[in-house]
């Protein structure tokens, strides 16, 4: 999967005890986003709604499809959020994602990027977010 911004990545190595983790924060300033439905819960295998844990506020996870536009191109991706009251959107909303982070994952041989964000919330009017000055 292709990384849906073409833009500048920050990237941290947070050390966790023994484990560094890399913070891969996407910067959004010239992407358009809207959703393609409603926030629907995370669950786990036991179908119980997951919570944060590595982000240390035990929120409920909540995860939103998110059309990602960029000049003349667009990619959908799924971006989990904690939150304890998701807004309501409607398909077609322009939204404001906040910290948009990458994590690369593999397993068993399948490589994937999980998107998650400190928010996403619907745009004042729905009207797209301004493209920022050069």
């Amino acid at each position: 999967m292709s990384t849906p911004v073409r833009a500048r990545i920050t990237c941290k190595l947070i050390r966790k005890g023994s484990t560094a983790v890399m913070d891969l924060i996407i910067d959004t300033s010239a992407t358009k986003f809207q959703v393609s439905g409603e926030f629907e819960p995370r669950l786990d295998k036991d179908r119980v709604q997951r919570r944060d844990k590595s982000g240390g506020t035990n929120l409920p996870l909540w995860a939103v499809k998110l059309v990602a536009w960029t000049d003349g191109d667009a990619e959908t991706i799924l971006v989990t959020v904690a939150i304890a009251d998701p807004p309501r959107m409607s398909q077609g909303q322009f939204v404001s994602v906040d910290r948009l982070q990458a994590m690369p994952w593999v397993q068993n041989g399948n490589s994937r990027v999980a998107f998650r964000a400190n928010s996403v919330v619907p745009l004042p009017n729905g009207a797209p977010a301004p493209k920022p000055a050069n």
